[in-house]
């Protein structure tokens, strides 16, 4: 019987590894041409909490209207790029289309995004919104960062998709959602919570909600891409 090594080999021969972007079989589920089109954003331009660019007129103390509002459940949020272009085009390769070769490349993005905003932080625990995609990003990043996955925030009850919805029904929508398996898990720790989109931030503010509830200390956010 072949080797393992052998079988691999001979199936990348019949079956090339393609871009998933351009489709070229380059070999990787990313090629080097279409990763550089994705480019990081500015933060200087952005709330220093939530990361939501800021028009002039809107940047007192460069912070937005959302996260001056009491009830902040936490500490930072930082994306790697916009949610358009090649990154929204991966996304869904990875999360709909379950292209999980991605995972190497997405996992870059947010460990170039954690080594510039987070790499000074005392993360104790990293987790993610509950779901098959972010599952697997999340365990391929905790291996990269060294830093334990609990897998301790659970889904109670089914939502509906929240694209679609304006932002009153996500937040209906996505309420007492959510529970901790082991709620003292989180008692005085800090906690990073990995996410693909920030679109406006219910889904994320709600787990956000939960965690703190759990006791944590900080609770960081770190996502691929965020709504424009």
């Amino acid at each position: 019987m072949p080797e393992p090594g052998m079988i691999s080999f001979l199936k990348g021969m019949i079956h090339p590894v393609m871009c998933a972007v351009c489709g070229r079989g380059c070999g990787q589920f990313l090629c080097p041409d279409c990763s550089s089109g994705i480019l990081p954003i500015d933060i200087n331009r952005c709330c220093w909490y939530c990361g939501t660019p800021l028009l002039s007129s809107g940047a007192r103390e460069g912070i937005c209207s959302s996260c001056r509002e009491p009830g902040l459940n936490f500490t930072r949020h930082r994306s790697y790029t916009f949610y358009s272009g090649n990154m929204k085009r991966i996304i869904k390769k990875f999360k709909y289309s379950k292209i999980y070769g991605l995972d190497n490349a997405l996992a870059g993005f947010l460990h170039k995004t954690y080594r510039k905003y987070f790499i000074r932080e005392s993360i104790d625990y990293i987790e993610t919104v509950p779901g098959e995609h972010t599952k697997k990003l999340t365990k391929k990043f905790s291996k990269i960062v060294k830093i334990p996955f609990k897998g301790n925030i659970i889904k109670i009850r089914d939502t509906r998709r929240q694209s679609g919805l304006d932002l009153g029904a996500r937040k209906i929508n996505i309420l007492d959602a959510f529970k901790l398996r082991n709620c003292l898990i989180y008692r005085d720790k800090n906690i990073l919570i990995l996410d693909d989109v920030w679109t406006t931030g219910s889904t994320l503010k709600e787990i956000c909600r939960v965690v703190r509830c759990g006791g944590a200390r900080k609770v960081f956010l770190l996502t691929l891409a965020r709504g424009a």
